[in-house]
C-alpha cells in the first residue's frame, strides 16, 4: 500500500493503521480548502481487520474507530476546518454510532455492505451516505456549497436528485456501474482468475460432499404440477422458443461455466431453471434439462398447463414483471431497465396488472 501510495496523486488517508510504536502509517487527515471553505479529510477503517491472515500484519495494528474519529476531528477543527469530512469501510451500525457522539463531523461516506444509502440520512447534526458495495459500481458524491440563491441556482435536473442539508451544502449520488466491458488491469485481472479458478475447484468439492439430493428432489406447487423444460413449451410457441433461443436466457448457464461460477450457489438460481424451488431441483452438480432462464423460470412449472392442454394456467403472473425483479437487482444487474429489457426479450410489452 505505501508503494502504491507514493505512485498515486492523491493521499491515502488512515487514521487509525499504526505501526507497532503507535505512529501512523499513513496520513491521518488533510485539509483542502474548495471554494473558500476550509473542508477537513479524515479516513478511518474497521477494527475487525484479520491482521493475522495478512502477510507481515504483526508489524502494525488498528486502534478504535470511535476514539480515533473523536481525536482526529476536533484537531481539524482547531485546525480551522468548517467542514469535516469521514471517509470510512465502517458499516451503517457504526457510522451511526459515530454520529449519535456528537462528534464535530458533517459527514460520513462509508461503504456498507447491506445497504446502499442514496440520498443522505441524519443522524443528530451528522448527514451519512454510503458509496456502491459489491466491487460493482464506483460512487461520486458531489457536495456543492450554494451561494446566496440557494439550490434556485443549480440546474433542474440536478435539483431534483440530490438533496440539500442545512442552510448551504448541497449533497448528490452518482454511481457508476463498472461493465464487463471494460478492460482488466493486466496484473490484477490475472489474479482475479486465479482466485476465481480456486473458488470454483473448492465450490466443487463442497457441493460433491454437501448434495445428496437429486433432481427433482422438492414437492410440487400443485399435486401433479413440475417442470417440463422449454423444448416441450415449443411444441405449442414455436415462434417464441426461437425467440428465446436468440436470448441470453437460452446460454445464462453456459455463462456461468465460462466464468468457472457453476458450483456457485449464489449464481446458480439465477442461471438455471427451479433451483430449491417446489418442483425444481437441488444438486448443483447435475443441472441437465434445468439449465439456463426458461419459460417456466418466469410463468412457474407447467406440467399441469401442458397436459389440459392450455386449459390450467400457469402458475405465476408476469404482470408488472415481478419475476424479473427477482434475479435483476441492482446489486447484480445495475443496467437492468424493466421495461425494455422485457419486450426485448420476450417480444411484446410488459403487462400491467390490473
Amino acid at each position: 500500500m505505501r508503494k502504491k501510495e507514493r505512485k498515486a496523486k492523491f493521499t491515502f488517508l488512515s487514521g487509525n493503521i499504526l505501526d507497532k510504536h503507535n505512529k501512523n502509517i499513513f496520513t491521518p487527515s488533510i485539509i483542502k480548502t474548495v471554494n473558500g471553505v476550509k473542508v477537513g479529510i479524515l479516513g478511518l477503517c474497521g477494527n475487525k481487520l484479520k491482521i493475522d491472515k495478512i502477510p507481515g500484519g504483526n508489524k502494525f495494528k488498528v486502534a478504535s474507530p470511535m476514539e480515533k474519529a473523536e481525536e482526529i476531528s476536533a484537531r481539524l477543527k482547531k485546525e480551522g476546518a468548517e467542514y469535516v469530512v469521514l471517509l470510512t469501510n465502517l458499516n451503517n451500525r457504526y457510522c451511526r454510532r459515530i454520529a449519535q457522539r456528537g462528534m464535530p463531523i458533517d459527514l460520513i461516506i462509508g461503504s456498507s455492505k447491506r445497504s446502499r444509502i442514496s440520498l443522505p440520512i441524519l443522524v443528530q447534526d451528522t448527514y451519512i451516505v454510503h458509496v456502491e458495495r459489491g466491487g460493482k459500481s464506483v460512487g461520486r458524491l458531489d457536495v456543492s456549497f450554494l451561494g446566496p440563491a440557494g439550490v434556485e441556482a443549480l440546474p433542474a435536473a440536478l435539483r431534483y436528485k440530490g438533496k440539500t442539508v442545512g442552510e448551504n451544502i448541497f449533497l448528490l449520488n452518482h454511481f457508476f456501474p463498472l461493465k464487463i466491458a471494460m478492460p482488466d488491469h493486466p496484473v490484477i485481472g490475472s489474479m482475479v482468475k486465479k482466485v476465481e479458478a480456486k473458488l470454483s475447484r473448492l465450490q466443487q468439492v463442497k457441493a460433491t460432499k454437501s448434495m445428496s439430493i437429486v433432481n427433482s428432489g422438492r414437492p410440487a406447487i400443485k399435486p401433479g404440477d413440475s417442470y417440463v423444460y422449454a423444448k416441450t413449451c415449443a411444441e405449442c410457441h414455436p415462434q417464441r422458443y426461437k425467440r428465446w433461443l436468440k436470448t441470453s436466457h437460452a446460454k445464462a448457464y453456459q455463462s456461468l461455466v465460462k466464468q468457472e461460477k457453476h458450483f456457485d450457489a449464489e449464481c446458480i438460481g439465477c442461471h438455471t431453471l427451479g433451483y430449491e424451488q417446489l418442483g425444481g431441483f437441488t444438486d448443483i452438480r447435475q443441472v441437465g434439462n434445468y439449465a439456463n432462464v426458461q419459460c417456466e423460470s418466469c410463468h412457474g412449472p407447467g406440467r399441469l398447463h401442458v397436459a389440459a392442454k392450455g386449459g390450467e394456467k400457469m402458475v405465476k403472473d408476469l404482470a408488472g414483471g415481478k419475476m424479473c425483479l427477482t434475479c435483476h437487482i441492482d446489486e447484480r444487474s445495475p443496467e437492468f431497465e424493466l421495461e425494455p429489457y422485457f419486450t426485448k426479450t420476450c417480444g411484446s410489452p410488459l403487462p400491467v396488472k390490473k
